[in-house]
């Protein structure tokens, strides 16, 4: 049986000391020393060697076959802390997007003195909310968003649910003092789907925008806080690209963003409202196209508030939207949802204020499963973010049903073969990083969301711009009376060092 000897103490060594490492006492010892080396030092954990032998420790150490690892506020003397604060969540919504919102929350990085409880979900059909809540560990089950609201009173209301009704319940959740309001993408729909009526796409882009000025009047006058859940906003890539355009501004006379582009497809939306214009607002263009986009207009607005304390806008777009299956053969769209009523293709480019540009491309068309990517070059590098597929692991497999039901990538059709598996999708996806800035914006009194009021505006912008662009065969619309249109205050715009870190320094 070995044994430990504390040759590294000479106190204990004078003694002639040994421990046996299999017994309580011994492995108690170890433990403790350990711990008094973090605390306070080797000197200090040997200062009190030298005083008292063995009496010093504490007694839990040497019960018999109950060996307790002490905290450190133990050995210190300390008071146990307050218990810890919670945070109280709710959700619309029990489809995808509701799903992947759960299941993030409990992935946010631990904070001290914070839990966070999912508290209530809601749904149309009392069914789905529960069966939900029994998935996710949700405290209660709703089919009406402001019985919910008033029930729980939320620190943070995820509106996750059919995008028509995105903008009614972030209205609600303002009026209700919600402190922090997670709106999924996009902010609001064109208001007359839901009055039955029919208009061209200028009109449908004059009253969305101003549907839409409702929606953030009322989040500003109730003093909520709103973060437009554009998670490719928060990919690491990101947040690595604004601490590299940061130091080149501070290091250098560079740090501009000059092009960008970006990528987001895969088979098709499985949510069955999607193709239903009233339901979803629009296909590819408006609910694909819109990811990419949220980096593109984020990463200069970063450009221009860290350089001149004021974000760099978008000027004008040009756009096309197609459907691309719906006139084919039928067997041309054996592996994909084809679409009858919503674009399957949708290019869009956007000049910026400065001249720059950022073109995305968002489709229904990309057979082996989901792809979402970036690029960007500016004047002192260029970043590409291949967030998925990343050939960072590679897989194959002869036999499909060797994996079970696993996802190894998102809409991945079959696993069969060589593919690239994507560990931790929802953190790859910004999901993660996306409400752990919800949650710090509810910690931090001070702190805007990175994705928020600003970008909700410009992303809804430029997205009926595209639809208005389309019909006149890509011409370019100009943006420009939305952006002078609408001010936001420096407590609505994002802080880029508040941003967080992916980088070490050497």
């Amino acid at each position: 049986m070995s044994e430990f000897q504390y040759n590294r103490f000479p106190e204990f060594a004078q003694k002639k000391r040994k421990f046996n490492v299999c017994s309580t006492e011994g492995l108690g010892v170890m433990i403790w020393l350990r711990r008094c080396r973090h605390l306070r030092g080797v000197n200090s954990a040997r200062s009190r060697l030298s005083q008292r032998p063995l009496d010093f420790l504490p007694p839990t150490l040497l019960l018999p076959c109950q060996l307790q690892h002490p905290s450190p506020a133990a050995l210190a003397g300390k008071q146990p802390t307050m218990p810890p604060r919670t945070l109280s969540v709710t959700i619309n919504g029990t489809g995808f997007a509701a799903d992947y919102t759960a299941r993030t929350y409990g992935m946010i990085p631990h904070k001290n003195g914070v839990d966070i409880a999912l508290a209530g979900v809601t749904s149309g059909r009392v069914e789905n909310a529960e069966r939900f809540a029994a998935s996710h560990g949700v405290a209660n089950a709703y089919t009406d968003h402001a019985e919910m609201l008033a029930d729980v009173k939320p620190d943070i209301d995820n509106i996750a649910c059919a995008n028509y009704a995105h903008g009614p319940y972030a209205i609600e959740a303002a009026r209700a003092g919600v402190p922090v309001i997670v709106l999924e993408k996009p902010p609001v729909m064109w208001p007359g789907y839901a009055e039955g009526r029919s208009a061209d796409a200028r009109t449908r882009k004059l009253e969305a925008m101003q549907y839409l000025g409702e929606v953030l009047d009322a989040v500003r006058t109730s003093g909520s806080k709103l973060l437009y859940a554009e998670d490719f906003v928060y990919f690491d890539g990101v947040k690595g690209l604004v601490e590299l355009l940061i130091e080149a501004q501070q290091k250098t006379d560079k740090g501009r963003v000059l092009y960008q582009r970006g990528v987001c497809a895969h088979q098709g939306s499985h949510a069955p409202a999607y193709d239903t214009p009233a339901k979803s607002g629009g296909g590819a263009l408006f609910n694909k196209a819109c990811h990419p986009l949220g980096p593109c207009l984020y990463l200069k607005q970063v450009e221009g508030i860290l350089r001149d304390d004021k974000p760099i806008r978008p000027a004008k777009v040009s756009a096309v939207a197609l459907q691309v299956l719906k006139g084919l053969p039928e067997s041309a769209g054996e592996h994909f949802r084809v679409m009858q009523n919503v674009d399957d293709f949708g290019r869009v480019t956007v000049v910026f204020e400065d001249g720059t540009i950022a073109e995305v491309l968002g489709y229904d068309l990309s057979i082996s499963g989901i792809r979402n990517e970036m690029s960007v070059i500016t004047d002192f590098a260029q970043y590409d973010m291949r967030v998925n597929p990343n050939n960072e692991n590679e897989l194959f497999l002869p036999d499909a049903s060797a994996a079970g039901n696993l996802l190894v990538r998102e809409k991945l059709p079959t696993p069969q073969g060589t593919s690239f598996p994507r560990p931790h999708q929802f953190h790859a996806h910004g999901y993660v990083n996306e409400m752990n800035d919800a949650v710090d914006c509810v910690l931090e009194a001070d702190r805007a969301p990175q994705s928020g009021p600003l970008m909700a505006w410009d992303t809804m912008a430029v997205l009926m711009a595209a639809y208005e662009s389309s019909d006149k065969e890509g011409a370019f619309v100009d943006v420009s009376e939305f952006v002078s249109g609408r001010e936001f205050s420096d407590s609505e715009l994002p802080d880029p060092r508040q941003f967080g870190t992916v980088f070490q320094r050497v």
